[in-house]
C-alpha cells in the first residue's frame, strides 16, 4: 500500500478502529507498534496523522489528528481535473477501467447507459454495484498512492448526463467535453487543437463495445461534446478509456511546460 484510505468521512473524529486487513499490513508487514505514526486520508479528502494505540482481535485502535492542507482549494483549481464518462461495458471490464482510471488520477467516473450497451443496471442492484465500485477505488487509491480522490456516481441514462456533470463541476461553460469516436473521422478535431485553450476541467466520453448510435452521438453533441477520432486500429473499450485519459494528460503536461 502506498497510502491508507479510510472509508467514509472522519473529519472531526479523534479515534478510529482499523479493520483487520489494514492492521495486519501496518503491524505485521511494516512492523509498526503502539506509539508509531502514519498518515492516512479518508474518502472525503481529509488527511490525518494517525498514532497506533493498541491492537485488538478485530483490528487496531488509532488516534487521529487532522492535517489541514495549505490552500487546498487553490491547488485543485490549478490542477487538471478529469471526468471519465464511460458507457457501461460488459463483464468485468469496467472493474479494470476503474482501477486504471484511479491510477491515472481521474477525479470523477460517470457510468452511462447508451443504446448499444450490453450491460444494464438493475435498480435493485444499483446500490450494491456502487458500493463494490467504491471498494475498488479505495483499494486502487491505497495501492497507487494517487493524490486525486476519485469519485464514482451511480449509472445514469444519457439524458441525465449533463445534470450529473454540472453537479460535479464539469458544466459545459467551464470545462472541455470530448467524445472519443471510433468512426467519425470527418468531424474529428486534433487533440492538440481541442486542448489548446482548454480550462483545467476535461470530460472524456468513451462508448461501449458497440460504439455510439446516431441518437447517442446527437445527444452528446447537444451537450457540447466535441469529437476526436484516434487514427489507427479499433481499440477495445478498456484500452480506449486509458488511451484517452493518458493522451489528454500528456498534452496538458506539455502545454504547462511550454507556457512556463
Amino acid at each position: 500500500m502506498r497510502q491508507i484510505v479510510f472509508p467514509g468521512a472522519l473529519r472531526g473524529k479523534t479515534a478510529y478502529l482499523l479493520d483487520a486487513k489494514t492492521a495486519h499490513y501496518l503491524i505485521d508487514v511494516r512492523r509498526m507498534k503502539a506509539g508509531d505514526v502514519f498518515e492516512a486520508i479518508d474518502e472525503e479528502g481529509s488527511r490525518f496523522r494517525c498514532t497506533i494505540v493498541s491492537r485488538e482481535n478485530e483490528g487496531a485502535h488509532v488516534r487521529l489528528e487532522s492535517i489541514e492542507p495549505d490552500d487546498l482549494a487553490a491547488q485543485q483549481d490549478r490542477q487538471l481535473q478529469i471526468a471519465l464518462v464511460q458507457a457501461l461495458p460488459k463483464g468485468q471490464k469496467f472493474d479494470l477501467i476503474i482501477r486504471q482510471a484511479v491510477e491515472l488520477e481521474v477525479n470523477l467516473i460517470v457510468p452511462v447507459i447508451t443504446k448499444f450497451c450490453v450491460a444494464e443496471e438493475a435498480p435493485e442492484r444499483a446500490h450494491s454495484k456502487l458500493e463494490r465500485r467504491r471498494r475498488i477505488i479505495r483499494e486502487a487509491l491505497q495501492q497507487s498512492g494517487s493524490s486525486a480522490l476519485t469519485e464514482i456516481v451511480p449509472a445514469a441514462r444519457l439524458s441525465e448526463l449533463d445534470k450529473v456533470l454540472r453537479e460535479h463541476g464539469f458544466d459545459r461553460e467551464n470545462s472541455l467535453r470530448i467524445m472519443f469516436h471510433e468512426s467519425d473521422a470527418a468531424n474529428s478535431k486534433p487533440l492538440h487543437e481541442l486542448l489548446a485553450h482548454m480550462q483545467n476541467r476535461v470530460a472524456i466520453c468513451i462508448g461501449p463495445e458497440g460504439g455510439f448510435s446516431e441518437e447517442d452521438y446527437s445527444a452528446l453533441a447537444e451537450m457540447g461534446f466535441m469529437v476526436h477520432h484516434a487514427q489507427g486500429p479499433i481499440m477495445r473499450v478498456e484500452t480506449a478509456a486509458i488511451f484517452a485519459i493518458s493522451a489528454v494528460r500528456a498534452i496538458a503536461l506539455e502545454r504547462e511546460i511550454w507556457n512556463r
